[in-house]
């Protein structure tokens, strides 16, 4: 019992039966499979972001940029589609390397010259930004041809869609590599005390470098995801997506302060935050009420973690 009051992800864990417990109750086809399919979908596209953004918020950095990457990778790979000869698949894949040298700039130039990283980020998002509605004029990118790569990335099974297999797949890689490798082991203790961890040998530097690099991969490759799902990519998208995976990452267990939080965690606060909007359409309440409540289950979350992790050090 004691090692499980440890964990970092009880608060996501009581919140999320909460919020089912309450919906279910309020509108009983809250729980049937098609909805359960649409707050998956839903929450796989915000879930993959919020992986990349707790790896970098338990190193003890932040990115804002990666709403704006979210929308640069599949512009690009829908820019690239459209030339003549050019594959879809080598576009996804040029994309992909574009997301992660986004990445790897923020890290550059946070690490290299002590920068901090939400300014450097606030920076890089207001540029993509730009660029993009400068490809685009600001002016949906569509494509309409059905093809392989966009079933593998989110084709529909029964209720659900291979995006959610997406998102448990990469939650569940990146959680094994935490929780039982010297990567992992290395972001906690990075994240935890940069100093320590340099006496204990642990190239600072290197360990968010990879993480910068990971979380605009991730949200790069979230939106390529979001956009084989409607084949289509809004440039204006993605500034609510980065705010509610920053929430899915906190209520999971994430300090701001870097050290401690987990991935099972934030993907549960992704599904949480996915199931909240749901349940307020269910439910017949205003769509305006949702970030009030997101504000109310971070606070719920943080609370919770902060009594339950105190209480756990008493005992210890």
């Amino acid at each position: 019992m004691t090692k499980l009051l440890k964990r970092p992800e009880v608060g996501a864990i009581a919140s999320l039966l909460v919020i089912w417990t309450i919906f279910a109750v309020l509108a009983p086809r809250f729980l049937s499979s098609a909805n359960m399919g649409n707050i998956l979908t839903a929450a796989a596209e915000m879930g993959i972001i919020a992986v990349g953004m707790a790896l970098l918020i338990i190193t003890g950095e932040f990115d804002i940029s990666v709403g704006s990457v979210f929308v640069l990778a599949p512009t690009v790979m829908l820019k690239l589609a459209a030339s003549n000869g050019f594959p879809l698949l080598g576009a996804f894949l040029v994309a992909m390397v574009v997301a992660a040298c986004v990445g790897l700039l923020n890290g550059f130039l946070t690490l290299r010259f002590g920068f901090p990283s939400f300014i450097v980020t606030l920076a890089s998002m207001l540029l993509i930004s730009g660029i993009i509605l400068a490809l685009t004029g600001g002016f949906v990118t569509s494509y309409t041809t059905k093809n392989l790569l966009f079933d593998v990335l989110t084709r529909r099974i029964g209720s659900f869609r291979v995006s959610t297999l997406w998102m448990l797949a990469i939650g569940g890689a990146m959680a094994f590599l935490l929780d039982n490798t010297r990567y992992g082991n290395s972001v906690y203790a990075t994240g935890g005390s940069p100093a320590v961890a340099r006496k204990l040998g642990i190239n600072v530097h290197r360990i968010k470098m990879i993480n910068f690099v990971l979380c605009s991969a991730l949200a790069g490759f979230a939106g390529c995801i979001g956009t084989a799902r409607v084949f289509s990519v809004n440039p204006t998208a993605g500034f609510d997506l980065m705010f509610n995976a920053a929430a899915a990452g906190f209520i999971g267990g994430c300090l701001i302060t870097g050290g401690r939080g987990s991935i099972v965690g934030t993907v549960l606060g992704a599904v949480l935050l996915s199931s909240l909007s749901s349940g307020l359409i269910f439910a017949g309440a205003s769509p305006y009420w949702y970030r009030a409540f997101v504000g109310a289950i971070i606070l719920l979350a943080v609370i919770v973690n902060f009594a339950v992790t105190k209480g756990v050090r008493r005992v210890a």
